[in-house]
């Protein structure tokens, strides 16, 4: 199973201002859901609350949590319970937020990552990775735009 993670971060890692988005990109939000389409998506609590507890259409929604339970979608109490249950599968995405990431990106084959040009305020942080390219981390893909850059990295 290849275990990918999807982030958008601005050119400070920013990724989240108080439990959502701080900005809206048309573009970004496009690639994202061409990206995920009729895949397993892994997300955390906060994600899946911001989403307002409803699941994404087109893909098979996974939240984590070891507080609460929802009808809608399968919920398990950590990442490697989900992964278990999905090890048939042969690519899942996680989708957030920043612990989710911070304790998947040492164990994950690859990133995509939308690099926001624009510096924004915000309280929550996409992990460093960025001194790690070219050692642990190879950039295989790149789209560039006007205001973000689409770039894929695997795992060395």
């Amino acid at each position: 199973m290849i275990v990918t993670i999807v982030a958008a971060h601005d050119p400070n890692l920013v990724i989240g201002k108080e439990g959502g988005l701080p900005w809206r990109y048309s573009e970004d939000l496009k690639h994202f859901k061409r990206t995920t389409l009729d895949h397993t998506i892994i997300m955390g609590r906060g994600v899946f609350e911001e989403l307002n507890e409803i699941p994404l259409p087109g893909r098979t929604n996974i939240v984590l949590s070891t507080t609460k339970t929802y009808d809608n979608v399968s919920t398990y109490t950590s990442l490697a319970k989900a992964l278990e249950a999905k090890n048939e599968e042969e690519e899942v995405f996680i989708i957030g937020g920043g612990v989710l990431y911070r304790d998947t990106i040492d164990m994950a084959d690859k990133m995509i990552i939308t690099e926001i040009h624009k510096e924004y305020e915000g309280d929550t942080y996409f992990p460093e990775y960025r001194d790690e390219i070219g050692s642990t981390w190879k950039e295989t893909e790149r789209e560039d735009h006007e205001d973000l850059s689409f770039v894929t990295y695997h795992r060395v």
